[in-house]
């Protein structure tokens, strides 16, 4: 049975044709990173007949360029079936960063969505993991974080209205709340207690996420201390599942 050809759905025809200010390649690279980025985990790309034949290029040259994609783990192939678009998972490691940090890290632009701040009376578990009375006001930021524009995490937390009252008056959407603490308080995080679950993300969550409703996600709670080992913030992030693994390292107990 013939290979169907998988044309591709955009319509778009003006993005593959090239500039001719720069190499072929290059221009290939970029178009189909995008289209991968852009499709689902899981969608099958045109194959490279087609993808050859709308850039006006050899296969081989094609097929390089799919090949750099296969190694960067953003395509997958399947023999008999054709090259299928594969998201890349990211290791939630045990080092103690914000999320800015770890996508600028990682090569990617962080940035946010949704963002909401508020100060409100505290409730009685979020006063207790900051350390002081229930009721004392607190700053709650609620945001969507992305990577490259792409949502990956549902971030929520609290920090002391009294300890930072100017916090939100400093805050932008995009902030890195640790660099605005570092700039503006003089306050340097060092550690946390971090305790991971699995969730479902209800339709609303799943929505914000631009993930199927009730997907699994990591639900991660921190409480995050200063150089001084002072309590600064308790906050619960919801990670994609299907974005991201958990690395622990693990040893087991001296010998007696």
């Amino acid at each position: 049975m013939p290979r169907q050809r998988h044309e591709p759905a955009d319509g778009r025809p003006e993005v593959f044709v090239a500039d001719g200010t720069r190499p072929k390649g290059e221009h290939i690279r970029d178009v189909l990173t995008s289209l991968v980025l852009e499709s689902r985990e899981g969608s099958l790309l045109p194959s490279e007949r087609v993808l050859a034949e709308q850039f006006g290029v050899a296969r081989m040259t094609l097929r390089g360029v799919i090949n750099e994609l296969e190694s960067r783990g953003l395509v997958r192939r399947v023999a008999g079936r054709g090259t299928f678009v594969q998201h890349p998972t990211l290791t939630h490691s045990e080092i103690f960063r914000s999320f800015s940090e770890d996508m600028q890290n990682r090569g990617m632009t962080p940035g946010s969505r949704r963002y909401r701040a508020r100060t409100r009376p505290s409730p009685r578990n979020v006063a207790a993991r900051l350390g002081i009375e229930p009721g004392e006001h607190v700053h709650s930021i609620e945001r969507v974080r992305t990577a490259d524009g792409v949502p990956m995490a549902l971030e929520s937390t609290n920090l002391s209205a009294e300890r930072f009252p100017s916090l939100l008056a400093e805050m932008g959407k995009d902030d890195s709340l640790y660099e605005v603490l570092a700039r503006v308080f003089d306050v340097r995080l060092e550690s946390a207690e971090q305790t991971v679950s699995i969730a479902r993300l209800s339709p609303g969550q799943a929505s914000r996420l631009e993930v199927p409703d009730y997907d699994p996600a990591f639900a991660v709670e921190r409480v995050a201390v200063d150089n001084m080992g002072k309590v600064v913030e308790f906050g619960r992030s919801l990670y994609r599942g299907d974005r991201y693994a958990i690395q622990m390292h693990v040893s087991r107990p001296s010998e007696l």
